[in-house]
């Protein structure tokens, strides 16, 4: 089967997954996270047209806030 990484874990791949629907299933709002794929950040725009694909990683940054 063939995999990609989700902030550091293994996850199955499939075909037609975009890194939105990635930020989507995993509960997050768009504008609630930033995404790097393969050590670059994606901007938010870019989400829809970008795959996933086989052996990539991609990384979900939440901010924190507070002091």
């Amino acid at each position: 089967m063939s995999e990609f990484s989700l902030n550091q874990q293994p996850q199955p791949w499939r075909p037609g997954l975009t890194v939105a629907a990635l930020v989507a299933e995993q509960g997050h709002a768009p504008a609630a996270v930033a995404t790097a794929l393969n050590g670059r950040f994606l901007p938010r725009d870019q989400r829809e047209a970008t795959p996933v694909c086989p052996g990539d990683a991609l990384v979900l940054i939440q901010p924190i806030t507070g002091g």
